[in-house]
Parts: structure tokens; sequence; C-alpha cells
């Protein structure tokens, strides 16, 4: 973005991944933040904030950080129809989209699914920068492997692309890369056989997390826990992906920490994808003794 596209600053969701905005500094990039959670009630989007900050605060032409499926930290993603709408508005203003893809067919289950927000822009012609990560999706998170994808217009403008990002940015940076996570991506991504049976991980994976999700919200109506978005614990099914955020304080975490020996991050952020089916019950009897108490 920088080096070759000459950007000096780019805009991220409020809030986004931590190390995103440690990523785009140490690059020579400013980082400024355009309007995402709703602050009313911690737990949905603003799509209406989200809108128009992109429509008036970001400059024509200026780039855009989106996340294509399961937004980390929150697990709140725009619908069908928001995307669409924001694939016009990027059209209209010259936007550059860069899409972060760490969860995809983790999230939902179904890669198609969780593609469908970078296809959405790709069919409104904005041409979508995605980085694509295999960490989680493939179970090769210390490999760190994944692929930057870039949509061009002709083979001519993708040719012109692959020769500056491999002279100006590949060699510099890193040259050869390692091969071991390439190579075992590739073989599932190439074999039908093992390219299926992937798939059939996938979704297995995903309907765990949404049934951990489900059970825990049941859990916590059961015991009467009172909401912090004063709802009926909805918003933590309605999200999707590993995260559930809770819309708990950090003076909630720090009670769960202290007092139970629950661990999330201070922003309220919740692994579903590490919580055990016998541990509910504990969990949301402490999360209900924190919010009754504090």
């Amino acid at each position: 973005l920088r080096q070759i596209g000459g950007a000096k600053e780019i805009y991220v969701p409020d809030p986004s991944w931590g190390n995103h905005q440690h990523i785009f500094r140490s690059a020579g990039l400013q980082v400024k933040t355009y309007s995402y959670l709703s602050w009313a009630t911690g737990t949905t989007l603003d799509f209406g904030a989200m809108r128009c900050a992109l429509s008036s605060d970001v400059p024509r032409g200026g780039a855009v950080l989106l996340h294509a499926c399961a937004h980390n930290p929150t697990g709140v993603d725009p619908t069908a129809e928001q995307w669409a709408e924001l694939a016009a508005l990027f059209r209209e203003r010259g936007l550059v989209a860069l899409f972060d893809s760490a969860y995809q067919g983790y999230a939902s289950g179904d890669l198609d699914a969780d593609a469908a927000a970078v296809r959405a822009f790709e069919a409104e012609g904005v041409l979508p920068i995605v980085c694509q990560s295999y960490a989680k999706s493939m179970g090769l998170y210390g490999e760190r492997i994944g692929a930057v994808n870039f949509v061009c217009s002709s083979a001519e403008e993708a040719d012109a692309v692959m020769s500056q990002v491999k002279q100006r940015i590949i060699r510099p940076h890193y040259s050869s890369p390692p091969l071991h996570g390439a190579r075992l991506a590739c073989t599932v991504l190439s074999d039908a056989k093992l390219f299926s049976q992937w798939c059939t991980e996938l979704l297995v994976m995903a309907t765990r997390v949404q049934c951990m999700r489900a059970t825990l919200a049941d859990e916590l109506r059961r015991v009467r826990a009172p909401a912090p978005d004063g709802g009926d614990w909805g918003h933590i099914t309605s999200q999707i992906g590993m995260f559930a955020f809770t819309g708990l304080s950090a003076a909630h975490v720090d009670a769960l920490r202290a007092h139970h020996h629950i661990y999330l991050t201070r922003d309220g952020r919740m692994s579903m994808a590490a919580m055990k089916p016998g541990d509910v019950e504990y969990i949301a009897a402490s999360m209900r003794d924190v919010l009754c108490s504090l």
C-alpha cells in the first residue's frame, strides 16, 4: 500500500484485531479508525455510523481495512445486503478495499458463505486486496501460512502487480519463504479427496463453536444473568466465529480472573473455541456473579 500504492494512511474498524495497528504503523502508515461497533450496546454493529464514516471521514481513494468474516474481536459482521451497499460505496468513492480473511470456512463452516463479502466487492468492480490466512482453518498456526491475493482488471495489470510485489516487497523482505506450511496447504487445496475432507472438518469445527455459543447463551438465561446490553444474550448466538464479544467490562473480566479463574481479554472477548461443555455451567454462574456484584 505504501511502497507501491503511495498510501500514507489506512482506516481500520473500531475496534479491530489489536495487532493491525502495529503492523500498519511498522509499515510506515498512519492508522485512523472508522465507526464499527455500536458503543451503545457494545455487542452489535452500528452500520449507519460505519457507512457515514466511510462516506465522509475517509478521503476519496483512501485505503480501508475490512474483515472478510468473523470480525475480530467482536464476531459482528455486516449482512449480505449491507456488504453489497458497502461495495457500491467503495466503487463510487474509489476506496481501496484491503480484506483480512483469517477465518474462511471456520466462521460458518462454508467456504463460499465466508467469502461472500470479498466476492460482493469483486462483482461490484472494486478489485479488492485479500490477505488470506490458513493458520486456523488448517491448523497451521505455527507455520503462519497464508497468501496475499490481488484482484486485477486484466492479465496485463496482474503481470505488472506481480512484478512490483516480487521486486519491491518480497525480494527485500524475505526473498524465499519457508516451504513446509505452503506445501501442506497446497496439498490439501489441490487434492480433491483431501479438499473434501477438509471442508467436512471445517463444518465440524464451526458447528461445535456454534453449539457452544447456544449452550452458553441458554445457561446464562437459565441462571438469569443480566446481559450487559440489556438484552437476552442473543448477541452470543448472532455473532460468528471463534470469539464472542460478551459485553463484559474490564472490571468484570478482572473479577472473573481474580475470583473464578476464568480468562478472557479485557475488552470482553471470550474464546468459544476453547470452551468445553462441562465448563459452561460454571462459566455462566461466574459471569452472573460478577455482573450482579459490580
